[in-house]
This record gives structure tokens, sequence and C-alpha cells, in this order.
């Protein structure tokens, strides 16, 4: 298993934990509302993506029998989504304005197309 797989599934099941961890804290009501996106993002892109980005990365280039070429930018990609998701959720949760929210989400935007584009480099290339 390549780093960025094992990165990947580590910081899914983190990112699953801290977002069932805010959904209990905003049920409580000891969380402010502006905390909801964060928690929908934190399952979402935390869990979810980097879930999908970690097998991918182990699994794709097994079913086609060819070895992963870019293993550093992979790393590189994973390290990208969880930096990207990170200030997103911190930036909704903490209010801290549509500019850095946005800075953050194109963080996750060119994570998402770097991951788009090694996948497909494994399948056709």
């Amino acid at each position: 298993m390549i780093p960025a797989s094992r990165l990947a599934l580590t910081s899914a099941l983190l990112w699953f934990l801290a977002a069932n961890l805010v959904g209990l804290l905003l049920g409580l009501g000891l969380l402010p509302h502006t905390w909801r996106p964060a928690h929908a993002h934190l399952q979402l892109l935390g869990f979810v993506s980097l879930m999908i980005y970690g097998v991918a990365y182990h699994a794709l280039p097994r079913f086609r029998g060819v070895v992963f070429r870019r293993p550093g930018l992979a790393l590189f990609q994973v390290l990208l989504a969880n930096l990207g998701l990170l200030g997103m959720a911190l930036a909704w949760g903490l209010g801290l304005g549509n500019p850095l929210w946005g800075v953050f989400a194109t963080l996750s935007l060119l994570a998402g197309t770097l991951f788009a584009l090694l996948m497909l480099e494994v399948l056709w290339g």
C-alpha cells in the first residue's frame, strides 16, 4: 500500500470521528449553527472523499495490473485535500468569512482535480 492510501484511509476515519463529534455537539446545542456546513463537509469531503481516494489509489492500479507511477504526487494530493477540508471547516465554524473559505475551497478543488488526473493516468496511461 502506498503512503497516500494509508494516509487517506487513516485521515478518512479521523474525519469521520470528528464529524460525528461535531454532529453530536450541534445536536446538543453546544455548537452554533455556523458549524452545520462544516459538519456536512467533514462527513462528505473528510470521510467519503478521502476513503475513495485511499481505496482508489490502492485498488485501481491493481485492477489494471500496472504500477502506480506517481506515489509522491498522490501523497501531495491527499495532504492538499486534508488542508483544504480543515480550512473550510474552520472558516465556516468560526465564521472567518467567505474570502478565507474560498482559499481553502480552491485547495479542495485542486486536490479533487489532481486525484481525477492521477486516476485517469492509471486508467488510460
